[in-house]
């Protein structure tokens, strides 16, 4: 799998930067999809700030995600999507042009 064209470090600055959105749009998805699923944040090669514009946020209940991420399953999106509780956590994945992707598991607290 390719690299992320950003460090952990950036994308935790954008999750934090957009943690109320990503929850809104977790709980919104989960409720019209009834369910799981990941907020998944589509990345650009320039200007990776960490504002957001609404393009680059949707949800993707599981069942799309193959659509979005070929390999989900051998990189164990499948499996941290199945253990996690979407009443009271999120599963935010960065999606890059390369085809990288880097998910992150967090407390909608």
């Amino acid at each position: 799998m390719p690299e992320p064209l950003e460090s952990k470090e950036a994308q935790i600055q954008v999750i934090e930067a957009n943690s109320d959105r990503i929850i809104a749009i977790a709980k919104k998805g989960y409720t019209e999809f009834t369910e799981k699923g990941t907020v998944v944040l589509l990345r650009q090669l320039e200007d990776n700030t960490s504002n957001l514009e609404d393009w680059q946020i949707t949800y993707r209940p599981i069942s799309l995600i193959p659509n979005v991420i070929s390999d989900w399953k051998e990189a164990g999106l499948q499996e941290l999507i199945i253990k996690y509780n979407p009443d009271v956590s999120i599963i935010c994945t960065f999606l890059y042009p390369n085809g990288a992707h880097t998910s992150y598991h967090f407390s909608a607290e």
